[in-house]
């Protein structure tokens, strides 16, 4: 720029030509770069004047198209008048970029924060950006001392190659944290609320102990709200000594704290622009006189001081904290005070980001509606019965002002999610041996929120035919209809089960959690045995028609219903088959299962609690085909599928003198455990890891296969607690594109002498 600059001044020292008018303008030197696009952008046209200020401003409009690394202009004699002409040198295009240096990181790693492109016009701005984001990128990897050279490589007159060049050296780690001045909280307590913490036995996968400036800036806060939720109303966080080792590889941080004295409430008063008395206000929040302060506490009393009004109408309604500190008693005198604004009504609701799913799928989730007074509790409820739908990966509710101040609109943002999956999968696993499946499922089918599946599944011991359809809001109502087809059979051992039907079931919201269903089933049941059956073995090995009605209420308050992270599921039930319903087999059966979920960090934790119950009204018995045999991968992992369960020891006929065989009959109550807790290992690639307990088993109830030599076919009350089977175990999950993989080893606490292990276990599908 300095040359341009000179060639202007000269022109403007120079008067040959200051009132003559332009013959034309050239421009010299540009390649890929069309001339007319250099015209556009300058003001000198041939037949105007020629300015010198005009010729400044020229070249500051031409260097502004980027794509210049040196512009100069000047002035040759014409045959009329003055022939401007603009030299321009492009800058080179790049040609490739080079990474070199990189041991520890993936060039993979690297090129995901680069946003440099080959073709593109060299620009040295954009490079030394690019360099910094590599750094930045080794920096937050724990590469503290990663030094990053960037240049721009000649290889022809119109091409370089950009080349970054890496110095990594070493990772740096932390070594040990150290606080100076904690009397009140230990320093046990205080690193376990850090996330800077020196390497753990799992470092190598989740990557922790690597030290972070801006992790290690995070924590003095976490550390300040660690005082402050405690009381300690004054603490002061010094800034952090930090030591690094000899070989630059450890970082030692020590940290000064002046804790100051714990402060407990004096007095609180909540004055403003109320709606009752302080005293009702009052018992809105639960800050309490005499008790310790505490920063999160006083933010959860202002959120419900303000949901309070907002759900009053008052969307506006903004509550201040304002305490007082007398540091000589250690006593906080805190102030509310409130201001609510004027009343509110919702004037419209939009819908954004839905390309494929309707807005009615949405809207009749939201539990307000256009016209009503506003309320912060049913806007965000609404929220959550929008995730909870599981189609989407974000959904954001915002407001803004509407037509006046006395009515706002909200605004709903989603961002979709793929709900349809397409697998064709063949594999072995340890239940079913060799299985080649196929299926496809859409959660969202047409955008309107139903439910369709069809699936195929064969495998040594099963076969599945399947057909689903789950219509949620039955034309346009609360009702709930969902309807299936199926053929299935099933290898169980000494039998095969087989069954062909379908289900036809209804279901209607009691509340916004609790819904109420009824179902109908008609199958065709049969049973085939490769044992000889005696006569009194006979009655459990029986089929036929199942006519069942069964009624269910159920309690749901997932997060999300394909993927929960936190809430309760359970469900209730009892069904029927007997002659009221023109049944061959005839039972009642009952039970229900209740499924607790909840984040804890980056763990979630799922309990599960099952219990079942059938019982027979033609004196026959239960049959094999209605009764529960537990064990494996599905209930009670560790064990032999479908080794737990009452055993019926009879000998064959003609087999006088020889050892008896057992039976494995199954029984008609079960009980079942577990409890499991994720957590993520490789989280970019849907691989986590789990930890579990089991416990449960099955039980006879029946007293038609008591008392016999050797039989554990029946068990009393004391029995069935003293006879719980218990695992432990961890596994390995894989959300890949074939569906979830389960990869789980049990290890039972309560094998028994002739039972052996199920060792490794693994099938696809996913947990409870």
């Amino acid at each position: 720029m300095k040359c341009v600059v000179v060639v202007v001044c000269l022109l403007i020292g120079s008067s040959a030509f200051a009132s003559d008018a332009i013959e034309a303008v050239v421009v010299r030197g540009n390649h890929r770069i069309e001339t007319e696009t250099i015209r556009l952008a300058i003001s000198s046209r041939a037949g105007r004047t020629l300015e010198p200020a005009t010729l400044r401003d020229d070249v500051r409009a031409i260097w502004k198209l980027g794509v210049f690394s040196d512009v100069q202009v000047g002035t040759e004699p014409g045959a009329s008048g003055p022939i401007v002409v603009f030299d321009v040198v492009e800058r080179p295009q790049i040609r490739k970029i080079v990474v070199a240096g990189n041991q520890e990181l993936s060039l993979d790693k690297i090129n995901d924060v680069l946003d440099l492109r080959r073709d593109a016009v060299a620009d040295f701005v954009a490079m030394r950006k690019n360099r910094d984001k590599i750094a930045e990128l080794y920096t937050s990897q724990g590469f503290l001392y990663a030094n990053v050279d960037v240049e721009l490589v000649p290889v022809s007159e119109r091409e370089a190659d950009v080349r970054f060049t890496i110095d990594e050296h070493a990772k740096v780690v932390v070594g040990d944290i150290t606080f100076i001045g904690n009397h009140a909280i230990s320093t046990a307590d205080l690193r376990a609320a850090m996330a800077t913490r020196p390497p753990g036995a799992l470092s190598f996968l989740n990557g922790s102990g690597v030290f972070r400036r801006d992790m290690l800036e995070q924590d003095l806060s976490i550390l300040t709200a660690y005082y402050l939720d405690r009381g300690f109303a004054a603490v002061k966080i010094g800034a952090p000594d930090l030591r690094i080792s000899r070989d630059r590889k450890r970082m030692t941080v020590a940290i000064a704290i002046d804790e100051g004295p714990r402060f407990t409430y004096a007095a609180i008063d909540i004055k403003g622009d109320l709606i009752g008395t302080p005293a009702q206000q009052l018992a809105l929040i639960r800050s309490r006189v005499g008790q310790t302060f505490s920063r999160a506490t006083l933010a959860h009393d202002r959120e419900a001081l303000e949901r309070h009004y907002q759900d009053l109408g008052f969307a506006h309604a903004n509550v201040a904290i304002r305490p007082k500190l007398d540091h000589a008693h250690r006593l906080v005198t805190l102030g509310f005070e409130i201001v609510r604004g004027k009343r509110v009504f919702v004037e419209q609701i939009h819908i954004r980001g839905n390309s494929k799913t309707r807005d009615k799928v949405i809207r009749r989730e939201m539990r307000i509606a256009e016209g009503e007074l506003f309320s912060a509790s049913r806007l965000e409820e609404s929220r959550r019965q929008i995730i909870a739908l599981g189609y989407f990966e974000n959904v954001t509710v915002s407001t803004q002002r509407g037509s006046s101040d006395d009515y706002l609109d909200i605004n709903v943002e989603v961002l979709e999610r793929r709900t349809g999956t397409v697998q064709l999968g063949a594999g072995i696993a340890s239940r079913d041996g060799l299985i080649a499946q196929g299926q496809v499922a859409q959660e969202n089918f047409l955008g309107r929120g139903w439910s369709l599946q069809a699936q195929v599944m064969l495998s040594s011991v099963r076969r599945l035919f399947l057909l689903r359809f789950v219509e949620p809001y039955m034309l346009d109502t609360k009702w709930t209809f969902a309807g299936e087809l199926y053929n299935q059979s099933t290898g169980l051992g000494a039998y095969s089960r087989t069954a062909t039907g379908g289900a036809l079931t209804w279901g209607h919201p009691l509340s916004d959690h609790v819904r109420a269903s009824v179902t109908y089933r008609l199958e065709d049941i049969g049973i085939t045995s490769n044992v000889p059956l005696t006569l009194d073995t006979a009655n459990l090995f029986r089929g036929g028609w199942t006519s069942s009605i069964r009624g269910g209420l159920t309690w749901d308050t997932r997060d999300n219903r394909l993927f929960p992270t936190d809430g309760v599921y359970a469900t209730a039930f009892a069904e029927y088959a007997g002659k009221l319903t023109g049944s061959q087999n005839q039972f009642v059966r009952w039970g229900g299962f209740a499924r607790r979920y909840q984040r804890i960090g980056p763990f979630v934790l799922r309990l599960n609690g099952e219990v079942g119950v059938t019982t027979s009204l033609d004196g026959r018995g239960v049959p094999l085909t209605e009764r529960y045999l537990l064990g494996g991968i599905s209930d009670i992992r560790g064990y032999a599928p479908r080794s737990l369960g009452p055993h019926l020891w009879s000998q064959h006929p003609g087999d006088v003198g020889q050892p008896l065989d057992p039976l494995a009959i199954g029984g008609n109550l079960q009980v079942i455990g577990n409890a499991e807790l994720e957590f993520p290992l490789v989280k970019r690639l849907g691989i986590s890891g789990v930890a579990f307990f089991d416990i449960g088993n099955a039980y006879n109830l029946e007293s038609r296969f008591c008392g016999r030599p050797g039989s554990d076919a029946c068990v009393g009350t004391t029995g069935m607690i003293g006879g719980l089977r218990k695992s432990v175990g961890v596994g390995v999950r894989w959300m890949s594109p074939l569906g979830p993989l389960r990869f789980e080893w049990g290890l039972p606490l309560d094998l028994k002498p002739g039972e052996k292990p199920a060792g490794l276990e693994f099938m696809m599908g996913g947990s409870f």
